[in-house]
């Protein structure tokens, strides 16, 4: 066979957004002034495998998804040319019920909505009205001859990445998106809005899929990566299910055609493919159909629904003739998913970036992905790392010290990398990114991110370091502030906002629970910090003694994780020191037991980042008192959920105490817009969605809305419901 055959893909002929039937016609006309007949998929088969002859000018009209339209619009046409086609059908969206009329919409024939329409009912109520019913498809093949074959079970999108394209409640949103949510997250309090992502077929991608956090991740809906084996589980349910669906429609025993939905494969699906029983296979790639193709492997050539008969001309010349069809070809190319990542630290104390480092691979890994974390031997990261080395998806911890050493560690870096096959590299504090980076600039193959959590200066060859990775993942705008002074690219700047992981024993693997009216009188101020002077405990202290001398009352003060108080001894005065308490140096459970029984937290630091505390105190339902210093006045935002004042500015901060103290409903009010924004935006779950986009290659630099969930609040919330302490309509379920 010296000649190729062309293969046409169509999908619905209506006006509703398809071919319109004018078009349709119109291709037709063009195949039979061409020259061309139709031949049936068993003939084509046929042919590729030598068994029979093909007429030179020979051509296959496909139809895709069994649209209702091909129904009522494209089989009376193909009849009335004397033409032939093949149908591939999902066969879950098979139903019952008698064959409708073969009439135009207006003419008595059933209404015709959008393929995309069509969908999206189908998956999200079971309304099946516009695909082919079983009598339909058998009356294909008993009263026209033609053939009818398989299109999946169910035609299942995945999101094969994690690139945001909108919101499932937006005008572009995918249909394939109702059948990767399910019902209850459609409708469950986090339906609003449930992000889109790209998508693919969930047979040729493992894809990321919609998941509800373990408590150990904080909850939360986290989007999970399917494992190989999953998927070819997954696979094979669906190929075997469609192939006796098919097998009783069609009445072709064992020779039996599968056409990929979106066109997408790989070697995974195909091996399921032919254990399913199927042994032939349609794609979109184009390329030449001749003696000796693969049948596994049929190209096709999709139909756009503005092309005219002078393109279906042009395309059958070009792709009937064996050497230009290989000529003009496309082969599918499937896009790279991230599976492995690898964290760098060489930090020995588990700090608060360690902590977010910690909190990152918890994310990671219930995402699915595989994680590698190299970390110093006897580091206290590894407490927090091991019991994460166990379970259904391990981290791989690696003890590694050679750092300092930067050309010997890049060569440590590669081969590692390459060993647990990392789509990224994500470094952690001072010395790991270094090296890093020299392994990408001596041709390591993986993408580069650098953490930086601190607002002071970089070094001066930081930025040269920088342009080596993909990005550089600040907690803050402040922090991407300095990095741009320091010559940094506004393109390589990715904001990710620190997250709040709930401690398990303490509150159950959740949010704390939503703060309620208190009927005591007395005011708990709490101060968290050392006694370094940027966390400014001596503002603390000269601010709680104003209150005290200026004779406010009921409020008890508390300075906890001060280990040494003799330097402000001068500060206490002896009527402060009534009210004062100091716990100590406390753990990190400690810490949250001091949140929770708090009612105001006061940050009254003079250098600062986005510390925990901060996340901590929020999730706990905290207002707070804030300094105008680093990332704080990113995350509170004056008189809206707390208060910031220049930094050491007692007076100011006094005043701020004395005005929540007085006032439990703006208290309370503030604390619960701080506990939405942990629970929709601070959470683990959201920050590992956030950090998954980064690494597939989003530029995210999106500050938080605080203003608008403050009128969100506002709007659940009625002011005679926080003067009771009522839960609000909506903020209390999550």
């Amino acid at each position: 066979m010296s000649h190729s055959i062309p293969v046409l893909c169509y999908h619905n002929v209506s006006l509703a957004d398809g071919h319109t039937p004018e078009r349709f016609e119109e291709h037709l006309a063009a195949i039979r002034d061409a020259g061309f007949s139709t031949i049936s998929a068993r003939a084509l088969l046929a042919a590729l495998r030598g068994a029979a002859p093909a007429p030179a000018r020979a051509c296959v009209l496909t139809f895709d998804d069994c649209h209702l339209s091909n129904w009522t619009v494209a089989a009376p046409l193909l009849a009335r040319y004397g033409m032939t086609g093949v149908f591939f059908c999902v066969t879950d969206f098979i139903g019952a019920g008698a064959k409708r009329p073969q009439l135009a919409e207006g003419a008595g024939g059933p209404e015709l909505l959008s393929a995309p329409e069509s969908f999206r009912r189908a998956l999200e109520a079971g309304d099946l009205s516009q695909f082919l019913n079983e009598a339909e498809l058998r009356a294909l093949g008993q009263d026209y001859g033609f053939e009818v074959y398989a299109h999946s079970a169910r035609h299942q999108g995945a999101f094969r990445s994690l690139v945001k394209t909108g919101d499932l409640a937006g005008p572009q949103a995918h249909w394939s998106a109702w059948g990767i949510y399910s019902a209850e997250q459609r409708q469950g309090p986090q339906a609003s809005p449930l992000p889109q992502f790209e998508t693919g077929s969930a047979y040729a991608y493992n894809g990321y899929w919609p998941v509800a956090g373990s408590p150990a991740a904080g909850g939360g809906l986290y989007y999970r990566r399917r494992s190989d084996a999953e998927r070819r589980a997954f696979c094979l349910e669906d190929f075997r299910r469609c192939h006796a669906r098919m097998r009783d429609i069609n009445g072709f025993g064992e020779e039996q055609s599968f056409c990929w939905p979106w066109g997408q494969y790989d070697a995974l699906a195909q091996s399921c493919l032919r254990e399913a029983g199927f042994n032939s296979a349609f794609t979109l790639e184009r390329s030449a159909n001749v003696r000796g193709s693969d049948p596994l492997r049929i190209h096709r050539i999709g139909v756009g629904k503005a092309k005219d008969g002078r393109w279906i001309e042009s395309r059958l010349r070009m792709y009937s003739g064996a050497l230009s069809s290989r000529l003009f070809f496309k082969f599918l190319r499937k896009r790279p998913e991230v599976a492995s990542v690898l964290y760098m630290t060489d930090s020995e104390k588990l700090s608060g970036g360690s902590r977010q480092m910690v909190n990152n691979i918890l994310g990671m890994r219930e995402s699915g992905l595989r994680i590698t974390a190299v970390i110093p031997p006897g580091s206290e990261i590894r407490a927090a790392l091991t019991p994460l080395a166990t379970g259904w998806n391990p981290v791989e911890i690696v003890e590694y010290d050679g750092f300092r050493r930067y050309v010997r560690a890049a060569s440590f870096v590669a081969d590692l990398a390459r060993r647990v096959q990392a789509d990224v590299v994500h470094t952690f504090h001072a010395k790991a990114y270094k090296s890093a980076a020299l392994a990408k600039l001596t041709g390591a193959r993986f993408a580069l991110f650098v953490n930086r959590g601190v607002i002071f200066p970089p070094n001066t060859i930081f930025a040269l370091y920088c342009l080596l990775a993909q990005g550089v993942t600040c907690n803050s705008l402040r922090c991407c502030e300095v990095l741009r002074k320091y010559q940094v690219p506004q393109s390589r700047l990715r904001l990710v906002y620190n997250s709040f992981l709930p401690d398990a024993a303490l509150f159950h693997g959740g949010l704390p629970p939503e703060r309620q009216a208190r009927r005591k009188r007395g005011v708990r101020v709490l101060y968290v910090g050392n006694e370094a002077p940027a966390k400014g405990l001596d503002v603390f202290l000269r601010l709680a003694a104003e209150l005290v001398a200026r004779g406010v009352r009921d409020l008890e003060f508390v300075a906890a994780g001060v280990r040494n108080m003799k330097p402000f001894d001068g500060l206490v005065t002896p009527e402060l020191r009534l009210r004062l308490a100091l716990p100590g140096h406390l753990p990190h459970e400690g810490v949250l037991r001091e949140l929770k029984d708090a009612d105001i937290l006061v940050l009254p630091s003079r250098q600062e980042s986005l510390p925990n505390v901060l996340l901590e105190a929020f999730a706990c339902s905290l207002p707070v008192v804030v300094t105008d210093v680093g990332g704080l006045p990113e995350l509170v935002h004056h008189g809206v959920n707390g208060f910031v004042l220049p930094s050491e500015d007692a007076s100011g901060l006094a005043d701020a105490v004395a005005a929540l103290a007085a006032d439990p409903v703006q208290r309370l009010r503030m604390g619960r817009i701080n506990r939405q924004m942990v629970a929709r935006h601070l959470g683990n779950a959201a920050k590992t969605l956030t950090l998954l986009r980064v690494y597939f290659g989003e530029a995210l630099f999106e500050p938080l809305p605080i203003e608008d969930l403050a009128r969100q609040v506002d709007l659940e919330c009625s002011l005679a419901d926080l003067e009771e302490g009522a839960p609000c309509s909506r903020s209390s379920k999550t």
